[in-house]
Formats: C-alpha cells, sequence, structure tokens
C-alpha cells in the first residue's frame, strides 16, 4: 500500500517523517542571533563561540532518529544519531498503543511529541515516533501507522 503521507517505504521497513519543533527553532534563533553579534557587536570572538557551539548543537545533538516499523518481522527499529549512536529494538507484540502528549504555553502549543507505548519499557523510556508543532500530523502519524498494520 503506497501513498502514505508521513511514512516512507524502504524494502520491508516503513520509516516515520520527522518533523521540525521547538528545539530545533530555538537553536536556529541562537544561530542567528551569534550571525548578528558578530556582524553588528564588538563582540567578535563571542558571537564565533555562539556561532560554532550552536551549528555543533544542531549537526550533533539535535539530529532525529530514524525510526522504523518492520510488520513482517513484527519489530520498532528506533536508531538514534549524533553522540548518542545506539540502536533499540522493540517487539510489536509488546505493543500497547500510541501516546500523544503536547507542551504548551497558555495557549500557545509548544511541541507534541509521539510516542510508542510497550508492556515491558517504563513510562519514561519509551521511544519518540515523532515530533511538531502540530498534533494533526502525529494523529495522522497514527491513523497512517494503524492502517498499515491492518493492512499487514
Amino acid at each position: 500500500m503506497e501513498g502514505f503521507k508521513h511514512l516512507e517505504r524502504e524494502g520491508t521497513d516503513y520509516i516515520v517523517k520527522q518533523y521540525v519543533s521547538l528545539q530545533h527553532i530555538i537553536v536556529m534563533i541562537w544561530a542567528l542571533i551569534s550571525i548578528v553579534v558578530i556582524i553588528n557587536t564588538s563582540y567578535l570572538k563571542t558571537g564565533i563561540i555562539m556561532l560554532i557551539f550552536s551549528l555543533l548543537l544542531t549537526f550533533v545533538a539535535f539530529m532525529p532518529p530514524r525510526v522504523s516499523f518492520n510488520f513482517i518481522s513484527k519489530n520498532l527499529t528506533v536508531a538514534n544519531r549524533g553522540l548518542n549512536r545506539r540502536k533499540f529494538t522493540y517487539e510489536l507484540n509488546d505493543f500497547e498503543g500510541f501516546g500523544l502528549q503536547t507542551i504548551r504555553f497558555a495557549i500557545i502549543p509548544l511541541g507534541c511529541f509521539l510516542y510508542a507505548d510497550f508492556k515491558n519499557v517504563s513510562h519514561f523510556k519509551r521511544p519518540v515516533i515523532s515530533q511538531s508543532f502540530s498534533k494533526k500530523k502525529m494523529q495522522e502519524i497514527i491513523n497512517e501507522l494503524e492502517d498499515l498494520k491492518k493492512t499487514q
């Protein structure tokens, strides 16, 4: 079954697309502030250090994980990138459902995170499937994964 909006097929795996969230926006704003400090002030060294640090954070720490579902072998693989290069494999037989967490400041949504809940994984160590500003995108990912699970 093709035509998924938030899933990409790669062999027998379905890769979940990752979206921009609050931490990405903060680091980009920090990089822009450092560029402004370099250009408009006499604090050249401070601006260069801020720019290098923000670029390192962008490339190393805020790389989203590669999340793939394989319904043939019935597992979920979360491959972290950046400094913490670990690969976690979860059995879909222990899968309980999806958890959606929205963080808001007053009425402004700061981020929406989609988690996978498993029987043998604690609430604090459950894998993040995707994140975004929009709760609608996360619900669409849930719907596509459930449709895919039904067809397999």
